[in-house]
């Protein structure tokens, strides 16, 4: 199923152990998905998806996704108006599209004068961008983005104050 992550890789991602560690989650039953207890590591969790934790939220996909656009793939598959490009590639090639729920952020990001911006050209932005590699994903597939992972992107950005 293309634009779907298995459930032990998406909890993973938000900062709850590795994949194994976070097997014995499912197994005790403290996981839901869309509501229904999950207890299977493969399960396929899809971008909007409700994941609870011991009935609380998760984080991770709140705050952005990794998404492995295929050539000649829409970025509109994956991208709900709460979440903003960042660098997007053009529609002909393929590779890493990272979106992120704080709009100054992927603001900032894209400006040239950030040194992720400056550095980024086409080819290089195919595999890897700011540190976030595609791992293992196929064309299609996301995952959320890790609390470390935004945390690094958060560490070399500098945003002015808001206003109001």
């Amino acid at each position: 199923m293309a634009g779907a992550v298995r459930i032990n890789r998406y909890l993973a991602a938000a900062g709850l152990g590795t994949r194994r560690e976070v097997e014995g989650l499912l197994r005790t039953g403290r996981v839901t998905l869309n509501g229904a207890t999950c207890d299977e590591p493969a399960t396929r969790v899809e971008f909007g998806d409700v994941v609870l934790l011991d009935g609380n939220a998760l984080a991770a996909g709140a705050t952005g996704v990794v998404f492995h656009r295929a050539p000649a793939m829409p970025l509109t598959i994956v991208h709900p108006g709460t979440l903003h490009a960042v660098l997007p590639l053009e529609l002909q090639a393929g590779g890493i599209e990272l979106l992120l729920a704080d709009e100054r952020l992927a603001q900032r990001l894209a400006d040239p004068k950030f040194p992720l911006a400056a550095q980024m050209g086409p080819a290089q932005r195919r595999l890897r961008l700011g540190g976030i590699g595609l791992d293992e994903l196929a064309p299609g597939e996301w995952r959320p983005i890790a609390p470390r992972e935004l945390q690094r992107l958060r560490r070399g950005v500098r945003l002015p104050p808001t206003s109001g």
